[in-house]
Order: C-alpha cells, then sequence, then structure tokens
C-alpha cells in the first residue's frame, strides 16, 4: 500500500519554508481507493512569485488549519504505508521539518518516481512531471497544485507498478564492514552534529542534521557518486552530540568543519554564504537593494547560501516593506514593474513616489536587517527536558554556544559560565543572521 503525496510550500528549503496544501492519495497499486486534501495555513507570508507559479496566496490560506490541526490525520492517513511522490526527498523533507517542530519524529518508507522512472522508463528527454506525464500521455490538470501534481503521479505510479510490481519492496541497508547495527540502532532522533571517524580515529566528516539517525542512514544508502561511496567505505567509528538546538547545531558544525579540516568536508572549509545583499543609490536618488556574488572585500549586509535563497529573502522584503521590484533587481522592464500594476508598489519605478519617501521605507528594510540589540543570549530547546540550548552575542559578536538549566537561565552569570567559545567570523554572524530573521527563538538580553 502507498500513500502518494504532493506538498505546495512557501519556498523552497524545508528548514526554512512552510507547507501551504498537501494532498495524500491512499494506492493500492492499482487504484487510489482514499484521498485526503487541504490547504495550510503556514503562518508566514507566501512570496509572490510561489503565487504566480501556484495560484495559492495568503488571502487562500488565511482560514485554514495550521499544520499542528491536521497533523494526526497526516500520521493515520499515512501508517504503515510507502510515501510515493515524484522528488519524494522535497515532499517527504518537508512533512519531517514540520513534524520536528513539534517534537515528533515522522518517519516513513519512499520512493521516488523520479528515479524509478529513469530506471523503469529510460531515454525520456526530461523526467519532470510536467514533461513525463506530457510525453507519456497521462493528464495533469491543476498543475502546481497539491491535488493535480498527486493525481498525475498516481496514474504514473500505476504505469511503473505494471512494469515492476516489485518497486514496493525495501532494500537492505548495507553497512561499513566496521559499523554494527547496534551503533546505528543507538543513534539519537533528535538535533546534533555527528562526526564519521576512519579506523585510525581521524575524523573524515562532520554533518549537522534536525535528526540524526535519520540523516546517517541517508548517508549509508547514498551511492550516487563514487565520492558517497568512498566516504562510506571509511567509516569505522561514528560519535554525536545533541544541542538539541538548531541554531547551536549549525555554529557548532561550522565551528568543527574549520578547525577539524575533515577529508570529505573540504568545499565546506570555505565560506558557505557566496552571495550578498548590497545597496547602492542611483542618480534620482532612490536605493536599491542588489543580490550579487561576494569576494574577500566585499561587506554585504548578509549573505546567503544560493542567488536563489537570495532572492527569496529579498522577495519577502520587498514585500513586507512595500519596496520596487524592479529597484531591488527582481523584475526586469523598461516601464514599471508588475506590483506597481496590481497597486502593490507606489510607483518609485516610473517616478510616481518621490526617492525621499521611497527612501523611508527602504531605511526602515536595511534597519530590520541589523541586530535588534548588541547583548543578548539566544535560548532554544535543549537536549533533554529541562535543559536549554544558549547561544551568546556580546557586543554584536557571536562568542559561542552552551547548555543550562531551565531554572537557572535567568541567571546571567550561570549563562555565561556555560558558553563554550568559539570563533566568530563571516559564517557565524550569517548563521546567527539568517536564524533571527527566519525564527522567532527566545530572547534573553541585558545591557
Amino acid at each position: 500500500m502507498f500513500a502518494i503525496i504532493d506538498v505546495e510550500t512557501t519556498g523552497l528549503s524545508a528548514k526554512n519554508e512552510k507547507i501551504t496544501e498537501i494532498a495524500i492519495l491512499i494506492h493500492d497499486g492499482q487504484k487510489v481507493i482514499d484521498t485526503y486534501q487541504t490547504l495550510i495555513n503556514p503562518e508566514k507570508k507566501i512570496p509572490y512569485r510561489i503565487t504566480q507559479l501556484t495560484g495559492i496566496n495568503n488571502q487562500m490560506v488565511q482560514n485554514s488549519p495550521k499544520f499542528y490541526e491536521v497533523a494526526k490525520k497526516i500520521i493515520e492517513f499515512t501508517q504503515d504505508l510507502i510515501i510515493v511522490g515524484h522528488n519524494v526527498r522535497f515532499d517527504y523533507s518537508f512533512l519531517q521539518h514540520e513534524f520536528v517542530e513539534f517534537g515528533y519524529a515522522f518517519q516513513r518508507k519512499t520512493i521516488c518516481t523520479v528515479k524509478t522512472s529513469r530506471k523503469l522508463i529510460p531515454g525520456q528527454a526530461s523526467y519532470s512531471l510536467s514533461k513525463l506525464t506530457e510525453s507519456l500521455g497521462i493528464p495533469h490538470s491543476d498543475k502546481h497544485r497539491a491535488y493535480g501534481d498527486a493525481k498525475a503521479t498516481a496514474i504514473l505510479m500505476e504505469m511503473l507498478y505494471q512494469i515492476d510490481p516489485q518497486i514496493g519492496g525495501t532494500k537492505t541497508l548495507q553497512l561499513p564492514k566496521a559499523l554494527s547495527r547496534e551503533i546505528i540502532d543507538g543513534l539519537p532522533r533528535k538535533t546534533g552534529v555527528y562526526y564519521f571517524l576512519n579506523a585510525k580515529e581521524e575524523i573524515i566528516y562532520v554533518g549537522k542534521s534536525i535528526d540524526i539517525h535519520q540523516r546517517i542512514l541517508q548517508h549509508l544508502n547514498n551511492y550516487s557518486t563514487r565520492k558517497s561511496v568512498e566516504m562510506m567505505n571509511n567509516i569505522a567509528h561514528i560519535r554525536h552530540y545533541v544541542t538539541g538546538g538548531e541554531l547551536s547545531a549549525l555554529l557548532l558544525e561550522s565551528n568543527d568543519i574549520k578547525t577539524l579540516k575533515p577529508l570529505y568536508n573540504r568545499a565546506q572549509r570555505r565560506s558557505l554564504f557566496n552571495y550578498g545583499l548590497f545597496t547602492k543609490i542611483d542618480l534620482e536618488g532612490y536605493y536599491h537593494f542588489d543580490i550579487e556574488k561576494t569576494d574577500a572585500l566585499s561587506a554585504p549586509l548578509t549573505s546567503f547560501q544560493s542567488k536563489d535563497a537570495g532572492k527569496d529573502y529579498l522577495f519577502r522584503l520587498v514585500e513586507e516593506y512595500e519596496l520596487c521590484q524592479k529597484l531591488c533587481g527582481l523584475y526586469q522592464s523598461q516601464g514599471a514593474c508588475f506590483d506597481y500594476q496590481i497597486h502593490k508598489c507606489h510607483g518609485a519605478c516610473i517616478g510616481k513616489e518621490s526617492s525621499d519617501d521611497y527612501n523611508q521605507r527602504f531605511k526602515l528594510a536595511l534597519d530590520s536587517l541589523k541586530f535588534q540589540h548588541q547583548n543578548f543570549f539566544i535560548l532554544e530547546k535543549g537536549p533533554e527536558p529541562g535543559l536549554k540550548s544558549v547561544v551568546q552575542i556580546e557586543k554584536g559578536i557571536y562568542k559561542g554556544i552552551g547548555i543550562v538549566e531551565e531554572s537557572k537561565m535567568s541567571d546571567k552569570v550561570e549563562l555565561e559560565h556555560c558558553i563554550k567559545p568559539m570563533q566568530n567570523n563571516r559564517d557565524t554572524h550569517n548563521i546567527v543572521n539568517s536564524f533571527l530573521r527566519l525564527k522567532s527563538p527566545d530572547l534573553l538580553i541585558y545591557n
């Protein structure tokens, strides 16, 4: 039995974005026997470019249930079933992250119809859902909506199942010779950092995950590249450190990659934030935002791991402060930007709004990029009940991470005492900045 799933979201990152719509079709291998679909209130604004793609806007989801209100239904509907999706990793990662937000480990076996189609229907020009359904003559209405895409995936699944009825079978996990099943089963399903060591006890890889157990299983099932297989065959030991807090895990991972220089983290030893947000002013006096590639000499307002991530953030900034898409490099036109036509832009792009008026909102957006306070602690979920994960910022500088008892978290001396000092660099600044602009952690501010 299969649960064919498709989700629509506010963006591409499961860590930073939210689900706006879900459709689940229960399939017995021959036909759909039950369905469930609903819009979901993501509790954040839907970027305009996502609305353009899916047709789902903020008004449509305003009165829809929040994810936690449909979570039980999703668990019950998919219980003991194999999750199927076209690029299933995308849909499954969003579901897992939504559940992790309130402490539930959502675990299901999965089948990807992209990978299975490549194997069973070779020679296709493209394996995107829209192109594949077109070439195979599969009806596909309501594209980029959860039910329409799930229904098309169900028909594709039926075709694949007819070719190979064994596609629902499970593979036995092949462990490296030095690792036992007991070691893998003993890994925590918690947020933290993990370390792969070779037979000489040398750390060869450092990683971070919101579910250490699940992420390591993904490594051990990854035969996609020669490097992945080589690393897997060199794993003799696994260590882990549970932080509980995602920010602490990100900072610890970044620190240990740079200080330990593991063999298989070569690319991550350098800065992970290769695109930055910059400002400039044009001849008419209007301020502009730009996403550009960074270098050793540049000093961006904030940085991103990719240009798309930067644009995603800039779209949100433009929407929140009613800035002009054209002046922010998000819309190419000789005349007015698209937002002006739908009365979201005040007309700076065609000189209808003065630079003074426009720049006032621009400066508000600029201020939102800065730390509101210079001295504070960030408190997150700890590794165990009764504990808090702590990050310290002092005089605007990242100082380090630690763990404190909840009963002592209001004591500044105790908080300072628990902090393990770590290096402050551009990456740590951007990790903290990105986290604060995307999350709403508890802050303890002091002067």
